[in-house]
């Protein structure tokens, strides 16, 4: 039996906007240090974009980190109330090209700006990315995936 995973439509609709304003003309990309950034999500839903909290990813110890900016986004938009985290990083796109002869050469890496939404109500997010030239200017945008959380509230 076969079941197709279905994305949140919330989320996804959050994503292709961020994806489609990172893709506007003008954007550059090359030297981005990320960012994670928390809303309140009604007010996302009212096309909203005040953050609660909009920060530059830590180079290290980021799972810590993680976990404190999701704490202090909770704890800012209070008790009872969804929170959507949007998480923003360049990456590298490495692909693997097969001659004719078999044997594996590596082209070259394109850029490329990962963006991922996720949801304190929700245990199923989306990521995606943003395909960049090697200037860091957007191409295109690329495929959509489930991200799963992990419930850090195990009581």
């Amino acid at each position: 039996m076969n079941h197709t995973l279905q994305l949140p439509e919330s989320l996804t609709a959050i994503f292709t906007r961020f994806a489609n304003s990172c893709s506007s003309s003008g954007m550059r990309f090359s030297d981005f240090p990320g960012r994670w950034i928390a809303f309140q999500a009604t007010e996302l839903e009212r096309g909203v974009e005040r953050a609660l909290l909009d920060i530059e990813p830590p180079k290290d110890n980021v799972l810590q980190a993680m976990d404190k900016f999701d704490a202090d986004a909770t704890a800012a938009a209070g008790a009872g109330v969804e929170v959507i985290t949007v998480s923003m990083y360049l990456a590298q796109q490495s692909m693997v090209v097969c001659t004719v002869d078999e044997t594996h050469e590596s082209a070259p890496s394109n850029p490329m700006l990962s963006i991922s939404v996720s949801s304190n109500e929700q245990s199923l997010g989306v990521s995606g990315y943003v395909e960049l030239d090697s200037q860091g200017l957007p191409v295109r945008i690329g495929q959509l995936l489930p991200v799963f959380s992990i419930s850090k509230d195990m009581s």
